[in-house]
């Protein structure tokens, strides 16, 4: 989870994540907290890529930061299954990249351009879990 948003107020994953921490491996972070957080990113993926026993990445992100990482992504796709973005701020036509919409009962403040939902939304916590259920073939 690449996320824009800043600090957490108990410095954790938000709540909504915390119950599936037992069967999602997790890993927050918040780009405000960390202002090298492109290299933060690119220096984990590559150390992923060269374990022996590869696991599968899904990476998070949403608004203005989704074009950013994509860009970091696309350098390690044999890597990262794909790229969940919330309320991207970019135009998505890569078969590996799927867009989290928010449901139609969650309010958007202003109908054209609506801001992200934070990653700790519920209704963000249901889509990127629909969209990794879509992944697996389990839905």
């Amino acid at each position: 989870m690449i996320d824009p948003a800043g600090e957490a107020v108990h410095d954790e994953i938000p709540a909504t994540w915390r119950e599936l921490t037992d069967r999602l491996r997790i890993v927050w972070l918040r780009v405000p907290a960390a202002p090298s957080w492109k290299s933060t990113v690119d220096t984990v993926l590559t150390r992923h890529r060269d374990d022996e026993a590869q696991p599968v990445l899904d990476v998070v992100a949403s608004g203005p930061i989704a074009a950013d990482v994509a860009d970091l992504v696309r350098n390690h796709e044999g890597l990262v299954r794909s790229l969940l973005l919330v309320d991207p701020e970019v135009e998505v036509d890569e078969p590996w990249i799927r867009v989290v919409t928010r449901t139609e009962d969650t309010p958007a403040e202003d109908a054209r351009m609506p801001a992200p939902l934070p990653l700790g939304h519920p209704d963000v916590v249901s889509g990127v879990l629909k969209a990794l259920s879509d992944l697996d073939g389990t839905s």
